[in-house]
């Protein structure tokens, strides 16, 4: 289980779609693979059959310094995307933890996000068009842009689809120029209801931080503090301001008078700086967990109405009744929109032990937490996607709707060789 029959490492889409084909011929399962970077088993081959590695599709086709966009195949690198765009006085506002090692086609399959998030969107906000290899190995193209009226927005329908309906080949991206400036404000609010309301007034005056990382007490000692190197306590977040020097500075000002009003102190700002330098630093040793640890993140998103609800009944699900096994949670909450936020619930069990008892520990942590959030009028994911992980989950989120995709899939790719078993499909 999980091993591939044959790879396929293509170096055109002319190649991707010839391997599709054949597959499809066969009946033989086709599993697209990226960056392997995804945490939820999105790209494991449960079934065998045909992987295909499209890291060989790794050409920038046209960077449109005009239009304000980046046409690239789906296997190109983010931080080498970065790192050229950057060249150009320009950069792709996307920053997720996982670019060192995804690609671009993986950042739209997976519905992903990054740190800049709350100013700049998600990736289905920064995508404009694709090209996709079908289950039969036709080729389609969206219309170029996504702002229309020329039917239903096709484009969207293929992000977050993990290659359940196609393979994505090549995306044309939004990029901006590099900020004039950036600067850094770190607070400590006084409660987390307090900072939620902050945030949410300060988004409904039309400020838009780029970074608001707000971490809950146990985050802040446990994850917040050992990487930007000073002890912590409290709700302390992380901001950060970008733009033309006049812009950013009124930003900064209109948050920090909010936060003011909300009962939060100001901090050394240089904290929210060092975050900003060490960011991926969160995600390695020493600071990732390492076996024989058991961990996850359960990554749920809501309505300020119901926010502070999932937060107290993730507590309430995962903190409490797990004491015994020592379990951490820590929570903060990273992508702000106008009408929400998400919390990343971050459980570490720092002796999980092994072998089945350990798996059976993190199954059940993850059930108990997220029939939580459910029950709290919360939603499964923000942006690390579903794959293996969460499919069978997905019923309980969707109810009748998850029929109308089921139906969907069958449409596209009938005789279900694209990516089986995942998202439920």
């Amino acid at each position: 289980m999980g091993r591939p029959d044959v790879v396929a490492r293509p170096s055109s889409e002319a190649e991707v779609s010839s391997a599709v084909r054949i597959a499809s011929r066969h009946g033989v399962p086709v599993v697209a693979w990226g960056g392997g970077s995804g945490t939820q088993g999105g790209s494991v081959p449960v079934h065998g059959g045909l992987v295909i590695d499209l890291t060989g599709l790794d050409r920038i086709v046209e960077i449109d310094e005009r239009s304000y966009t980046v046409t690239c195949e789906a296997g190109v690198n983010g931080d080498r995307l970065e790192r050229e765009l950057n060249a150009c006085g320009l950069m792709f506002p996307h920053y997720p933890a996982s670019s060192q090692w995804a690609t671009v086609g993986g950042y739209v399959a997976a519905r992903g996000s990054g740190v800049l998030s709350t100013r700049y969107g998600k990736i289905e906000d920064l995508l404009l068009s694709l090209r996709v290899v079908l289950a039969s190995g036709e080729v389609i193209e969206t219309v170029p842009v996504p702002r229309h009226a020329v039917g239903p927005e096709l484009t969207q329908l293929f992000v977050g689809s993990e290659g359940t309906l196609g393979i994505i080949t090549q995306v044309t991206l939004q990029i901006l120029p590099l900020p004039a400036v950036r600067r850094f404000a770190t607070v400590r609010f006084p409660t987390i209801g307090a900072g939620v309301d902050s945030i949410r007034r300060t988004l409904a005056v039309g400020v838009r931080p780029s970074v608001i990382r707000m971490y809950d007490d146990e985050a802040t000692r446990l994850a917040l503090s050992p990487v930007v190197g000073e002890p912590l306590d409290g709700v302390c977040t992380v901001l950060c301001f970008e733009g033309e020097p006049g812009s950013a500075e009124a930003e900064e000002a209109t948050t920090l008078a909010l936060a003011h009003d909300s009962g939060a102190t100001a901090l050394d700002p240089a904290l929210a700086e060092t975050w900003w330098n060490r960011r991926y630093d969160f995600y390695v040793p020493p600071h990732q967990p390492v076996l024989p640890s058991v961990w996850g993140t359960i990554d749920v998103v809501a309505k300020y109405a119901k926010i502070e609800g999932v937060y107290e009944a993730l507590r309430a699900a995962v903190k409490e009744p797990f004491a015994d096994v020592d379990l951490q949670l820590r929570m903060h909450f990273s992508h702000w929109y106008a009408w929400g936020t998400m919390i990343y619930a971050r459980f570490v069990v720092p002796d999980g032990g092994g072998g089945p008892e350990a798996v059976e520990l993190h199954d059940r942590i993850w059930a108990e937490g997220l029939e939580a959030a459910f029950s709290a009028g919360g939603v499964m994911n923000d942006h690390h996607g579903v794959g293996l992980k969460l499919a069978p989950y997905m019923e309980r989120q969707h109810g009748a709707s998850l029929q109308a995709m089921r139906r969907i899939k069958r449409a596209l790719d009938p005789d279900g060789i694209l990516n089986p078993g995942k998202l439920g499909l």
